[in-house]
């Protein structure tokens, strides 16, 4: 029997993945940390805390339907026995809630044949704002490179 042969890869798919992979893990980055700005916010500007501010930030309007999946996350995964007292801890938790929860809604999503993550109002803008500023930057062109 012959050794089988591997089918030569397109490296215009797998660079089309790899970005993929590279803006989602940018997105829940992203998420967290405009989730941890919003416990700080509730920190500093009104005095609450941390219980209080977590507590607060636990809603995910942007989310729609998939909204309670995030809470569920966000409530198993921020708490004060998970955050420490430390920023750095804080933003690990939140992080690991978001993660979490877009791999939840992701599946669900598959699961109910509604359109993927890509589709998404917020998920888009995201990716949108982070072209443009690439762009701006100096990439001037999203096309191959020659």
């Amino acid at each position: 029997m012959e050794p089988r042969r591997k089918k030569p890869r397109r490296k215009g798919t797998s660079e089309a993945a790899s970005f993929m992979d590279t803006v989602r893990a940018a997105f829940i980055r992203w998420r967290a940390l405009e989730k941890w700005r919003e416990v700080e916010d509730y920190r500093e500007t009104l005095g609450m805390e941390l219980k209080r501010a977590i507590e607060e930030a636990s809603r995910f309007p942007a989310r729609g339907r998939y909204e309670p999946l995030w809470i569920a996350q966000w409530k198993a995964e921020v708490r004060l026995e998970t955050t420490g007292n430390g920023p750095g801890q804080l933003f690990a938790a939140i992080e690991r809630a978001v993660a979490a929860a877009l791999g939840e809604e992701e599946a669900q999503r598959k699961a109910a044949g509604d359109p993927a993550l890509d589709e998404d109002p917020e998920y888009k803008a995201f990716v949108d704002s982070a072209l443009e500023r690439l762009l701006s930057e100096g990439g001037k062109s999203l096309g191959p490179s020659s």
